[in-house]
């Protein structure tokens, strides 16, 4: 998916005297190597409210159409998870729903933040043909930064899927160590998680992009983490100033799997 770094070329002469091989089997092809796991600078770390089960099938789901479309911003639609972009109908995208930024179709360019992507889910509604979920997030950079005015501690996403009746999708494996890494784990799913799944809604400003009010659970959270904090439209603010760094958390829940087999 990403370009390997070469750190050195090697020149190998093979002489071979005739009727002689250095392989017991010359026809048969080299094995294969999975694809690399691309290297980020960031993570995503995921929470839910006490009655959300981070693991159910709605919630993965809703799990990897924000991560995909956030990789999709940065590294494009076709880099993304596998089956994000006829998860969401590219390149004939509903934009009212979609946000523009999760559907690029080339790479952003530039420097990405050594950062983590904190999300919580506030609320899910999950039916085996549905799911609408609402997600606060909040982008947590390595670094210390100097901010000459308040900076908005994060966003309410709206992420709705539809499925039809077609094949539903395989499951990863349970993430049992959220400080851990599993040595099967990938940063990009190597399978399709979203199978006949449609991504119908992918965007911030909660439920009504009218108002844009995040969902009370997402500032009860933003709260949890900045007491104190100046409260507007449901969001929260910290002042000018300092914003301090904090470290890199690991990446939670880590992509597993397939649990299933098709």
């Amino acid at each position: 998916m990403f370009e390997k770094r070469v750190l050195g070329l090697l020149s190998i002469l093979v002489l071979l005297t005739p009727g002689c091989t250095n392989s017991p089997n010359p026809g048969a092809p080299e094995p294969s190597e999975p694809p690399a796991d691309p290297p980020l600078p960031f993570t995503n770390s995921w929470s839910a409210e006490p009655d959300i089960d981070l693991f159910s099938r709605g919630a993965e789901l809703v799990r990897a159409s924000i991560e995909a479309g956030i990789h999709a911003s940065f590294f494009s639609v076709s880099e993304s998870f596998p089956g994000y972009s006829d998860a969401i109908g590219y390149p004939h995208v509903n934009y009212n729903e979609i946000a523009d930024t999760v559907a690029r179709g080339r790479p952003r360019g530039g420097w990405i933040s050594d950062l983590t992507y904190l999300y919580h889910i506030a609320e899910i509604t999950e039916t085996p043909t549905s799911i609408i979920a609402e997600v606060c997030d909040e982008p947590v950079t390595v670094d210390p930064y100097i901010s000459d005015h308040r900076v908005k501690h994060g966003f309410s996403w709206i992420v709705a899927l539809t499925n039809t009746g077609g094949a539903a999708g395989l499951p990863g494996v349970v993430d049992t160590d959220p400080d851990g890494s599993d040595p099967r784990a990938r940063r990009v799913p190597d399978w399709n998680v979203f199978g006949a799944w449609n991504i119908t809604q992918l965007r911030t400003g909660g439920r009504d992009a009218s108002t844009a009010i995040a969902h009370p659970a997402c500032t009860e959270w933003w709260l949890e983490r900045h007491p104190g904090s100046e409260v507007l439209g449901n969001y929260t603010f910290s002042p000018a100033g300092e914003i301090p760094g904090e470290p890199r958390l690991p990446q939670y829940p880590e992509w597993i799997g397939p649990s299933e087999t098709q």
